[in-house]
């Protein structure tokens, strides 16, 4: 079968397909609305004749139902009419044959085999059926006007199919032309012909085609002279050659070895400096966390001292009434005993102020306990293990292990989003957060602010750590995510923070950047996705 017929009889059968659905579609949807538009006027039709006769059916005016039928009948729809009540026949008029047989009510169009819609309905007056009509509607003129949008739908659609073929025998007509000629130019480049052209004509694809393979062919025959005249180059020099490439593929093998060998130790070397960093970030907070820890320690004991001495006092007081109750009505000695007991340990004080203290033992247990959690929660590391985290979460518990470093430097602002959890290594986020926040904290000389504000930004979250320190100067911003590069004293700092956090940010598939200006602070701004693609 030809390319061409191909064309033709594909683009032929869609298009009729598709007709032919379509206008039976079209066809069985006027039916259908048709049929359910005549079956609703039948009804209204019998419904409207049986009210209009019913004075004249109550008052038996045979002149006035003869006439009303009349009237009715000049409708050429309508077949017949009859009007009957308890006594039989009242009056009928219309075809004689249609008069003539059995009435039976039809429910739907498609019910009717002779021709005719039989409906009824019943002549009621206050509530009480004195009689009944019975119409015959002809649906020959519903079947005569299916048929000639049948015929006419199908004649358009044979119009149109004999259009499509025409235009697809001459679509396959030029495709076929012109895909020969480039066969044919084909056959001539297998047989060695290089340098072979084909004619031009028009601009559209297959032209644009043409001239490539015109193109394709003159550069053909340009590389071929080429080819040779290299071969006869290389055939002089083929023994010098074979030997500089086997000492060039020794030297990069060698090289290559090298480079293996010296990216394995890199990647453990990061690896233990990544532990190393966190590690020493831990240590250098050790006395912050301390300090926090003790201060709650030390009021609760505080506290737990003056409750039993508070509870000491109570047992004075309750020996006192334990030796009175006998007497107590009796000897008013004792009972001033008690009384000045109770005034010399103020008794309601000390009621009021065991509930105080209790509570505060209380919120430092928990203080501890919430300091230890932080401090868990940071320092817990496991390779590779990604999770669904709350960011907010690592932001405050890393603000919590870090407050006693934050507090005599800076005001913590929040200005926190909604943010759904993030898939993420929360540990390592964490660790970044830190050396941001710690970082904030260095570039302030006295009191000033940080403040961490976050959001949404299309499929992922950012957060911002702002503080109004000194700055970074415009020389150095470039430099500031280098391993080992730092600007603090001595001692303070081993220039791996920001490198160590650009890197975990980076694993997260995500980026971080900074502005800064001197004197008026530096901001880092730092984007997540929600879900990591390339794990997916």
């Amino acid at each position: 079968m030809s390319f061409r017929l191909k064309i033709v009889l594909g683009l032929v059968s869609i298009q009729a397909a598709l007709l032919l659905v379509l206008v039976a579609n079209n066809l069985h949807f006027l039916q259908k609305t048709n049929d359910a538009e005549l079956t609703k006027r039948a009804h209204v039709t019998a419904t409207l004749f049986a009210s209009a006769t019913k004075n004249a059916v109550l008052a038996s005016d045979m002149a006035s139902l003869e006439s009303s039928v009349n009237e009715a009948l000049s409708n050429p729809d309508l077949v017949y009419i009859r009007v009957s009540d308890s006594r039989g026949i009242l009056m009928q008029a219309g075809d004689p044959q249609a008069l003539a047989r059995p009435f039976e009510e039809d429910k739907l169009i498609g019910d009717v085999r002779d021709g005719v819609f039989d409906v009824g309905a019943n002549i009621i007056v206050a509530g009480s059926v004195l009689g009944r009509v019975e119409i015959g509607i002809s649906v020959v003129s519903l079947h005569l006007s299916l048929l000639e949008a049948r015929n006419q739908a199908l004649t358009i659609a044979a119009l149109a199919i004999a259009a499509l073929t025409l235009f697809s025998y001459l679509i396959g007509k030029y495709l076929s032309h012109r895909l020969e000629a480039l066969a044919k130019g084909s056959r001539q480049l297998a047989l060695g012909d290089l340098g072979y052209q084909i004619s031009v004509k028009g601009s559209d694809e297959l032209a644009r085609a043409a001239r490539a393979f015109n193109k394709m062919s003159r550069e053909l025959l340009l590389a071929e002279s080429e080819r040779r005249l290299v071969e006869a180059e290389l055939a002089n020099y083929s023994d010098s050659l074979e030997l500089l490439v086997s000492k060039r593929t020794k030297a990069l093998s060698e090289t290559n070895a090298t480079l293996h060998q010296t990216n394995l130790e890199l990647e453990s070397a990061h690896n233990q400096i990544l532990q190393s960093e966190k590690m020493a970030s831990i240590g250098q907070l050790s006395a912050g966390v301390a300090h926090e820890i003790n201060n709650p320690i030390a009021f609760v004991l505080s506290n737990m001292s003056s409750l039993e001495r508070y509870l000491k006092q109570f047992m004075q007081v309750l020996a006192a009434y334990e030796k009175s109750d006998p007497v107590l009505a009796q000897f008013e000695a004792h009972r001033k005993e008690i009384a000045d007991i109770k005034q010399a340990v103020d008794l309601d004080f000390l009621k009021e102020d065991m509930t105080d203290l209790l509570a505060e033992s209380n919120a430092g247990l928990m203080r501890v306990k919430k300091i230890v959690q932080n401090l868990k929660d940071f320092s817990y590391f496991s390779a590779g293990e990604w999770q669904f985290a709350d960011i907010h979460h690592g932001l405050d518990s890393t603000l919590e292990i870090i407050a006693n470093e934050l507090k005599y430097k800076a005001t913590v602002i929040k200005a926190y989003g909604e943010l759904p959890e993030v898939e993420c290594m929360a540990p390592e986020l964490n660790q970044v957060f830190m050396n941001l926040l710690m970082n904030a904290s260095h570039a302030i000389k006295e009191k000033g602010e940080i403040t961490i504000s976050t959001g949404l930004e299309g499929e992922g979250v950012w957060i911002d750590i702002a503080d109004n320190g000194g700055g970074i100067p415009p020389e150095n911003l470039q430099r500031i995510f280098d391993p080992f590069f730092t600007t603090k004293p001595v001692g303070l700092g081993t220039g791996l923070g920001l490198s160590i956090s650009y890197g975990i940010i980076q694993t997260h598939q995500g980026r971080i950047e900074v502005t800064s200006e001197v004197g008026s602070g530096t901001r880092f701004h730092i984007w997540l996705p929600l879900h990591q693609p390339l794990r997916q």
